[in-house]
């Protein structure tokens, strides 16, 4: 997942291909699940186009991504509570028709709520361990 999260990411594979692979993982990990549903909001699978000009993704979407990657490749636990399918989906209206309102009383109940910037890593603190120890671009040794 790490590995074509990254080649997508660079612009060398199409969404196509990322999709085909992130959906072909079968797994009963909840981060595998979370992450999944996190980065099918970054790119169309409708149209096949790779992450450049206006598929790029943007600085917020490429941030989160990148912490996926990380998280992927670190040995911590994903702590986060489940979000229901439902709710992920209908999110976007739910903001849209109760002027965010809505959003900030269900992301209290499910939890999800990133103040830190720190998802799918659970405090800063696990972020700076990973990132004190990448598993790549780290220098061979």
């Amino acid at each position: 997942m790490a590995e074509a999260t990254r080649h997508y990411l660079a612009g060398l594979s199409t969404n196509f291909v990322f999709d085909d692979a992130m959906f072909a993982l079968r797994s009963t990990d909840p981060a595998i699940k979370a992450i999944r549903e996190q980065l099918w909001l970054i790119y169309d699978d409708l149209r096949e186009h790779r992450a450049k000009g206006a598929w790029q993704p943007t600085a917020s979407q490429r941030e989160v991504v990148t912490r996926a990657i990380l998280f992927l490749k670190s040995d911590f636990e994903y702590r986060w509570p489940a979000v229901p399918a439902w709710y992920s989906a209908v999110r976007p209206l739910i903001s849209l028709v109760t002027l965010g309102g809505g959003v900030r009383a269900l992301d209290r109940r499910f939890a999800f709520n990133d103040p830190e910037s720190v998802w799918p890593f659970r405090g800063p603190d696990e972020v700076r361990a990973a990132m004190s120890e990448p598993r790549y671009l780290a220098s061979a040794t």
